[in-house]
């Protein structure tokens, strides 16, 4: 299964802000708070906001890598 990046963003509005399950349990939906947009079930959400934060770290310690490289 591949995991479709997403912008934090409502693809609707542009909104950030998101109405979150009471529990946050995987059966919930999580929707955009100004607009109601649905993101689908929570646990889904979080896999693509993690699989964003890994690319993002990833490049960082490349870049941390290459910048060291070059001091020496």
């Amino acid at each position: 299964m591949t995991t479709q990046k997403t912008s934090p963003n409502c693809p609707e509005c542009g909104s950030p802000w998101k109405r979150l399950p009471p529990s946050r349990e995987g059966q919930y939906h999580v929707y955009c708070e100004e607009c109601g947009h649905d993101f689908g079930r929570y646990d889904r959400l979080q896999a693509q906001f993690r699989s964003l934060l890994d690319d993002v770290e990833s490049h960082l310690k490349h870049k941390d890598g290459a910048s060291d490289n070059n001091a020496s």
